[in-house]
């Protein structure tokens, strides 16, 4: 039995806000309750912004097993299926049990510095890069395998649904969300006469582990982009990448398309 408890996360836009009270006042026509702060043990979250608001949404909540959907206030808006026309619609629709709920996998990285090992997980993508823009040459192990030492600004590890995001940006592939896969793609890789780098991504089966390692002068100055957030970590000796057991809960009223959305956001 539904708890009908919902939060509504909204960014700090104007017109967000906006909508943010048109969708409470809705959702309360239909009995939901809205808290006013964040609540656990909520039914589900509804993200309004872009896709940096839902990406927020999820790492500030420590990626919560509570269904999500977006509705996009913002300009590209590639997670949040909902428009604020569908306001009304919406409320009728969900309160009537009109939707999917998909498990989406998250991308796991251990990283082991000289001190302390940390997690971090991302929907999107991890890069790794140079403190300040400074080039950083980092090998690449493929399921212990040694496949090269990429120099350049780094490189960026992608989930399916990452690979129209920063991976799209630098040249990677993009891979249709279905596919549980991994994908390494360089960023603005050297290749000269004193280094011969991979030019293209590469995609991977989900099971194959994919270990990078700084060289060792660089290991201080080692830059992780989770999802597009900074973390700086200290003398990190190499990085463990893969798909994590760990899950989302994508809620869907089934006008999620994939095609359509690649077709009208990026091309």
């Amino acid at each position: 039995m539904k708890n009908k408890l919902i939060n509504i996360i909204a960014n700090t836009n104007k017109f967000s806000k906006e909508i943010y009270l048109q969708l409470k006042q809705e959702l309360e026509n239909h009995d939901y309750f809205i808290p006013d702060e964040y609540h656990p043990e909520a039914e589900l979250n509804i993200s309004i912004g872009g896709d940096g608001s839902f990406l927020r949404c999820l790492r500030h909540n420590d990626f919560p097993q509570i269904p999500i959907i977006g509705m996009n206030t913002g300009n590209l808006g590639f997670y949040p299926e909902l428009s604020p026309k569908d306001i009304s619609s919406f409320a009728i629709e969900y309160s009537q049990g009109h939707y999917s709920i998909n498990k989406i996998n998250l991308l796991q990285c251990e990283i082991y510095s000289e001190k302390e090992t940390y997690t971090v997980y991302a929907l999107n993508d991890i890069a790794i890069k140079g403190d300040k823009t400074k080039t950083i040459h980092l090998d690449i192990f493929i399921d212990y395998n040694h496949l090269q030492t990429v120099s350049g600004d780094g490189i960026i590890v992608s989930t399916p649904f990452g690979s129209s995001a920063y991976n799209y940006s630098a040249g990677g592939s993009l891979v249709y969300p279905s596919l549980n896969a991994i994908q390494i793609t360089p960023i603005a890789p050297l290749n000269s006469n004193a280094y011969r780098c991979l030019s293209s991504s590469i995609v991977l089966p989900p099971e194959l582990n994919v270990v990078i390692v700084p060289e060792y002068k660089y290991i201080e100055n080692v830059v992780f982009s989770v999802d597009g957030e900074q973390y700086n970590f200290d003398k990190v000796n190499h990085a463990n990448f893969f798909i994590s057991q760990s899950h989302i809960n994508m809620l869907s009223m089934g006008s999620f398309n994939y095609w359509k959305v690649i077709r009208e956001k990026f091309l």
